[in-house]
């Protein structure tokens, strides 16, 4: 699923996809029973449904990749310690 961030937001495939993902990374983590029957169920239900997900999943272990922006020096702090 390769579209734009205006095509992600208004498609309901990939808001579903990654309101699953969001939901099996907070704050406990994994799903419970009825939840991961439910996800199972959806995946199967449709191609798209897994190529979103998937897509999701990857975006999400990108963006924990990126460095939150505190945690960057900004160019006027490495200025004024110079």
């Amino acid at each position: 699923m390769s579209s734009s961030s205006n095509d992600t937001q208004s498609d309901p495939t990939w808001q579903t996809a990654w309101t699953w993902v969001r939901r099996q990374h907070a704050g406990e983590g994994a799903l419970d029973a009825a939840a991961s029957a439910e996800l199972a169920h959806w995946l199967a239900a449709d191609p798209a449904h897994r190529q979103a997900y998937d897509e999701a999943g990857r975006l999400w272990l990108l963006v924990g990749l990126v460095p939150p922006a505190h945690d960057v020096p900004s160019p006027d702090a490495e200025d004024a310690a110079r």
